[in-house]
């Protein structure tokens, strides 16, 4: 039998938000996103789902940077933790927490995508052999990643689920994805990656959701498009 999220949908904070920003759809003309997907005990992972999804099996997680050049408020940086689950037979991301590197980003996600970004410095290193991005995750972890860009790779490595949020409905949960378009130009494959934390406390959704095990790690250069956000049929509903 698929096991459910343990969260209940219903508690979960309802997001809503004002923005000046222009509705969806957004038009990235370029961003430099870095992708750690990795396996996660079976109970972290339904401890940080809602209800009215199931868990991916096997478990896994990603934790990706993005860091965009453009866009409808300008410039700006975003560190999302996810954990792989299923509304049914649709694959996605849940997103169980954003950091943003400005408001205006943050408001703009809670008017458009309904979720709530912290804000918080997000410190992005390039050099020719590698990316390096840190930041506050708040209560005091700070989240490392380490990428090589030494193994150039063909695009069609890099690979998306869409993005999941759920906002408490009607005593249940109501499920939307984030539809999002990626013209990938640029790709390596980043074998050795590492993902490190200083700080915080075992009750953190990042530490909780922290790699047990490597899948894959991946850099890339791409243009985006981040459609409006679509509701998703529950089973049964």
């Amino acid at each position: 039998m698929p096991e459910a999220g343990l969260i209940d949908s219903a508690s979960l904070p309802a997001v809503d938000g004002e923005s000046d920003a222009p509705a969806p759809p957004w038009e990235i003309g370029e961003a430099v996103v870095q992708h750690i997907t990795f396996e996660v005990p079976v109970p972290n992972a339904r401890r940080n789902l809602p209800n009215v999804v199931t868990r991916s099996a096997p478990t896994y997680g990603r934790v990706s940077v993005i860091d965009r050049a453009d866009s409808p408020v300008g410039p700006y940086r975003e560190a999302l933790l996810m954990v792989g689950c299923r509304v049914g037979l649709i694959p996605a991301f849940y997103v169980v927490s954003s950091i943003v590197n400005n408001e205006a980003a943050r408001n703009a996600i809670a008017a458009h995508w309904k979720y709530l970004p912290s804000v918080s410095e997000i410190d992005i290193e390039r050099s020719d052999d590698g990316i390096e991005s840190r930041f506050n995750a708040g209560d005091g972890l700070t989240v490392t990643l380490q990428s090589p860009t030494t193994e150039a790779a063909a695009v069609a490595i890099v690979r998306y689920d869409p993005l999941l949020v759920v906002q408490p409905s009607n005593g249940s949960g109501a499920a939307s994805e984030i539809p999002c378009q990626h013209d990938v130009r640029q790709a390596w494959l980043s074998r050795s990656s590492s993902l490190s934390y200083e700080g915080g406390s075992r009750s953190h959704p990042w530490i909780q959701l922290r790699s047990a095990n490597a899948i894959t790690a991946v850099v890339a250069v791409e243009g985006q498009v981040i459609e409006a956000a679509a509701e998703i049929a529950l089973p049964g509903a």
